[in-house]
């Protein structure tokens, strides 16, 4: 299937920036006139605390500069970079701020990041320039909630040490909590037709389930979607917040999909306890990357992946996050404990 052109390197869609969201590019004038590129090789790799000024009155910037300044030693503590942007240069005289402010005069980059012309509004980056927070509200609560949020992303970035992994690529917040929950809602209520279990039907004009007995397991049925109203709200999500990642991460255009599919795991896997390759089939030779997103991950346990070729390691990624691998390494989904692993699964490709 060709993805529509918005879903998949582009946000040309785009809504109001939400968290999970890939922030849009910005470059800015400081008020000394040098440039600063929040995308630049020396602002990346970092949090990012921006907070953004409307014409506020003297008193209102006073109270909002004095908020951010006193957490500011804190964030600059745990890596994160600081930014104002405001749409007017602070008026002459006001004390130095410990931060730079940037100065947005044509109200673009107010635009581009939903930033609210009326009232500050604080948005927090995470390491790899995707949304972790949008703050609203008095100043003093966003600078306080920004510095909880860069705190909380950076100890899920905290440096480990080192041995053999498998090259997967691994990206936070695709679908929201209430994203994952609609498409659980989907598969329990949807597709009640069951196809003999195969590569799928392209015929089927209405969802179904297919059991997936890969080497004789028991435990995994998938459902088919193939709703316009639900594919078109993953391919949306998919193309603005995965694809970019997967285009930077492995230099891979992805502009084709399979159907997309809701697996769930539940019960005794049974079958030949061993992983398999996408690939590997003549019908399935045109697979390049697999994507695996985990909808509901509290509510089970075990059902990791696990990739043997290059070690022991278990990827059990959060609610919401999606993991991407080559459709040719070998990979296996552990037997689930207890409870019911819910996951949206998808084989992407392009045009080589």
């Amino acid at each position: 299937m060709v993805l529509p052109t918005a879903s998949r390197n582009s946000p040309a869609f785009r809504a109001p920036l939400a968290v999970g969201d890939i922030a849009p590019p910005c470059a800015l004038p400081t008020r000394d006139g040098d440039t600063v590129d929040l995308r630049g090789d020396d602002v990346a790799g970092h949090p990012l605390v921006l907070v953004f000024w409307p014409r506020l009155d003297p008193a209102a910037l006073a109270s909002a500069a004095s908020a951010l300044a006193g957490v500011h030693s804190a964030l600059r503590e745990q890596g994160a970079r600081v930014f104002a942007v405001t749409t007017a240069a602070p008026p002459a005289g006001q004390a130095p701020l410990p931060f730079p402010v940037l100065l947005d005069r044509d109200g673009k980059a107010f635009a581009g990041f939903s930033a609210s012309t009326r009232e500050p509004t604080t948005i927090v980056l995470r390491h790899s320039y995707h949304v972790a927070r949008i703050l609203k509200g008095a100043p003093a609560e966003q600078a306080e909630g920004a510095l909880a949020a860069v705190g909380a992303v950076v100890a899920e970035h905290r440096a480990a040490a080192l041995v053999p992994h498998p090259p997967v690529l691994v990206v936070p917040d695709v679908l929201s909590p209430e994203e994952c929950r609609r498409l659980i809602q989907v598969y329990e209520t949807r597709g009640k037709a069951f196809l003999e279990p195969g590569h799928g039907d392209d015929k089927m004009t209405t969802d179904y389930k297919m059991r997936v007995p890969d080497y004789g397991r028991g435990d995994r049925i998938d459902h088919w979607v193939v709703d316009r109203d639900t594919t078109s709200f993953i391919d949306g999500k998919l193309g603005s917040r995965l694809f970019p990642e997967v285009r930077k991460a492995f230099q891979y255009p992805v502009t084709r999909r399979e159907r997309m599919r809701i697996g769930c795991y539940t019960g005794m896997r049974g079958g030949e306890a061993h992983g398999h390759r996408d690939d590997s089939e003549v019908i399935a030779a045109h697979r390049r990357f697999a994507m695996s997103l985990n909808l509901n991950t509290p509510e089970f346990e075990g059902g990791e992946l696990r990739f043997p070729e290059y070690g022991e390691q278990l990827y059990r990624p959060a609610t919401g996050a999606a993991i991407v691998f080559s459709c040719s390494m070998l990979h296996e989904a552990l037997e689930v404990r207890a409870g019911r692993r819910f996951v949206l699964l998808a084989f992407l490709f392009g045009e080589y």
